[in-house]
């Protein structure tokens, strides 16, 4: 892992920094994977008011030279149509192209784990985002088999830590 990255909680003197980060990563994860128009929804702007109605103490950034690489956001409680029994979830993880394969991903989710209040973690992540999978099955995150129809008609799958709940969609973790 790069020891130059720091993880802080998102304040709103950067709010709009996150936001371009937030729209930038989107387009970078989605583009050719997802609709352009559902890709092309994620504008700045569009980030922005999303940044400004979350609560900013669950929001983690990832800062490499004071500058915004990636984020994190979390839910103390998970939604409604999350199947893992009492869990938080995590909402978002999102890492600039450059700065993949570093242990950003890494540093935002072990930090998330300290702070989110519940042991039991879940997460929706988009079916035909197989590097998104595979990471979250690396940091010990795996399918629970439930996938949803999210925006635009895409399929998501559910993934949790829990893995008595992983194991009885998938056998042993």
């Amino acid at each position: 892992m790069n020891t130059d990255v720091t993880i802080e909680r998102l304040n709103p003197s950067r709010f709009e920094e996150k936001a371009q980060v937030h729209a930038l990563t989107w387009r970078q994860t989605y583009s050719g994977m997802l609709h352009d128009d559902f890709v092309n929804k994620i504008t700045p702007e569009f980030a922005l008011a999303v940044t400004r109605r979350h609560d900013p103490d669950l929001t983690l950034l990832a800062l490499r030279d004071d500058a915004i690489i990636g984020f994190l956001e979390y839910l103390p409680e998970s939604r409604d149509g999350i199947l893992t029994p009492d869990a938080s979830e995590i909402g978002a993880l999102y890492v600039l192209d450059q700065a993949k394969h570093q242990g950003v991903g890494r540093a935002l989710i072990e930090a998330a784990l300290r702070q989110i209040p519940k042991p039991r973690v879940a997460l929706s992540v988009f079916l035909d985002n197989t590097n998104a999978i595979g990471f979250y099955e690396h940091m010990g995150i795996h399918s629970t088999g439930h996938i949803t129809h999210e925006d635009e008609g895409t399929l998501a799958l559910e993934m949790t830590n829990a893995p008595e709940v992983a194991e009885s969609a998938n056998g042993p973790a």
